[in-house]
């Protein structure tokens, strides 16, 4: 059996940049190890070299919280690893420059076996920029426990990963806050598979229109790309200190351009809504920006469909809380996230749309926390067979291609498709709804209890099993519902023996609607002695032609087991 290699440590004589890429070279021409960066700070004029089997392991960063508060508000580093730079490069970079078209060797260029684990960042254009379009990024890698503030683009940026972990990253007053994705072709690749725990991000308040700002991102692009099989826990994005913007929104009959009063308010694939309907659009119904040239701007149903021709002229006012908190979507409409596990999603403070899902497929989302009282929580474009679970009052607003998916928990308003699922109906006085079916329109559920929790109403006509028989049966329970008899000659319906023992194996309540449909009598019998209504020595009953009975188990004094029947005469 081969010796097991322990793996090399190498430690800088001091904390400056140079003492770290020296290390690094050498770690590189051993073969690999763990650069242990010392606790300090430490200044950077250009990106830390990435390379396969090389990790960087700092000392944990000691936080202190703004304004003496919980983490949500930010922090300040008070010691530990911190690497700094002037913001104008990334801290790590690799394999970031898009390509016109993936490599050839595209799997043979993956980093693999890369580490960064206990570091502080401030002062970069990102803190980790790994992948690009159509550049592949990590494999069998490790990201852990970083804590990145004032990153002018994305805190994190990793695309085209593969069994890669990211845990414990933090992410404070950056431009965008974490970003993962696929951008290669999904017949080249479909990378993913991998595992994220414990995201935060806070969206910037210091005074930049932070609206603009976007939060967790995990996106498919690409020509028909797929980001498979992701299994996340503890997801946070914290949107506070963000204000509603509301501003007039001019219509061009025949046009899809819409004159805003400051074009620098607003970004592409940005979530807004109308106070009122024209034009073509509804009211409260999430649109999304769709491009931007100086103060003109268009709008779509979705990130990835065409922009929206107004149908009129005239202004209506339109408002906006911003960028979404957590994005599960795709860049274009070949492009997809599926098969994958959101746990633990909490999206709160102010937002267009909390939680924005397109182009998603088999995906679960179990949502911890919603903005609420903003346009919309969670909003849903062609997203097929996933879930979505929230014990929150929840405002969604699902297109008809949604219609597949379910959602379970408490809604709040809801527009478009409601969904399928089970749910509680927090606008109608917490009246339980369940939809079972799912329309594709704003109605409510399918089942709900009236009455004060005394009876189920249904909004669509219940139907009825129907079962035909052509001889002498005896009916099971599995025959419930509608029986037609159907026979030339004299026919023998019996019926099944009542048992109660238990809840479980009890047929108390079971019912049969028998119909003689043929041309001779039918022999309705009980099993046994048990009778109909309880009358002495009633076990048989006789149907002539065109006769019907209705027969449902029952349960008298003294634990006596009947068969209530309801005769009807036959139809004249």
């Amino acid at each position: 059996m081969p010796s097991r290699q322990i793996p090399k440590l190498y430690i800088p004589s001091n904390a400056t940049e140079a003492a770290i890429r020296a290390v690094h070279a050498a770690a590189v021409a051993a073969g690999g190890g763990t650069i242990l960066l010392p606790d300090a700070v430490i200044t950077l004029t250009e990106p830390l070299p990435v390379a396969s089997g090389i990790g960087y392991r700092g000392v944990q960063p000691v936080l202190d919280y703004l304004n003496d508060t919980l983490p949500d508000s930010g922090w300040d580093f008070v010691g530990g690893t911190v690497l700094a730079g002037d913001g104008s490069f990334p801290a790590f970079a690799a394999n970031d420059a898009d390509l016109g078209s993936p490599s050839g060797t595209i799997t043979a260029d993956c980093i693999t076996g890369w580490r960064c684990e206990h570091i502080g960042f401030t002062g970069f254009t990102r803190a980790i920029s790994i992948g690009a379009v159509n550049h592949i990024g990590l494999q069998f890698s490790a990201v852990r426990d970083l804590f990145i503030c004032d990153c002018s683009d994305w805190g994190i940026f990793l695309a085209n990963f593969m069994h890669t972990d990211v845990s414990r990253v933090w992410t404070h007053l950056c431009g965008n806050g974490q970003y993962y994705a696929s951008l290669l072709p999904g017949s080249t690749l479909m990378p993913g598979n991998s595992r994220f725990d414990s995201l935060f991000n806070i969206i910037p308040a210091d005074g930049r229109d932070n609206r603009l700002c976007r939060g967790i991102v995990f996106e498919a692009g690409g020509d028909g790309a797929r980001l498979n099989e992701m299994y996340a826990d503890r997801l946070q994005n914290n949107a506070f200190n963000r204000t509603e913007l509301l501003a007039s929104a001019t219509f061009s009959n025949g046009s899809a351009n819409i004159a805003v009063p400051d074009g620098g308010k607003f970004r592409a694939r940005m979530p807004v809504a109308f106070t009122s309907s024209n034009y073509g659009v509804t009211a409260g119904r999430i649109y999304i920006v769709k491009s931007v040239s100086g103060n003109t701007i268009q709008i779509g149903n979705a990130f990835t469909s065409t922009a929206m021709i107004a149908s009129g002229n005239g202004s209506l006012t339109l408002s906006s809380w911003g960028m979404p908190c957590f994005e599960l979507a795709a860049r274009n409409g070949g492009a997809f996230v599926s098969n994958s596990r959101f746990l633990g999603v909490d999206a709160e403070g102010g937002s267009g749309a909390g939680i924005y899902v397109e182009n998603a497929q088999g995906c679960d989302l179990n949502i911890s926390e919603v903005p609420g009282d903003k346009n919309a929580d969670i909003v849903g474009r062609r997203v097929g067979f996933s879930r979505f679970y929230s014990s929150n009052t929840t405002v969604t607003d699902f297109d008809t291609a949604s219609a597949t998916s379910q959602f379970h928990g408490a809604r709040g308003i809801g527009r478009q498709a409601l969904l399928s699922g089970m749910w509680t109906d927090q606008t109608r006085g917490g009246l339980a709804a369940f939809n079972i079916r799912g329309d594709a329109w704003e109605n409510q559920g399918d089942l709900e209890v009236r009455g004060g929790n005394s009876f189920i109403y249904p909004r669509f006509g219940m139907g009825m099993k129907s079962t035909l028989k052509t001889a002498n049966t005896v009916l099971h329970p599995l025959d419930a519902g509608l029986v037609t008899f159907d026979g030339s000659s004299t026919l023998l319906c019996t019926l099944p023996a009542i048992t109660n023992s238990s809840d479980a194996s009890s047929l108390v309540g079971l019912p049969f609607h028998i119909v003689n449909a043929g041309s001779a009598d039918l022999a309705v019998n009980t099993s046994g002695a048990q009778l109909f209504n309880k009358i002495s020595g009633k076990t048989g009953y006789t149907l002539n032609a065109g006769e019907s009975l209705l027969v449902v188990a029952a349960e008298g004094a003294g634990s006596t087991l009947f068969w209530a029947a309801f005769p009807s005469a036959g139809v004249a």
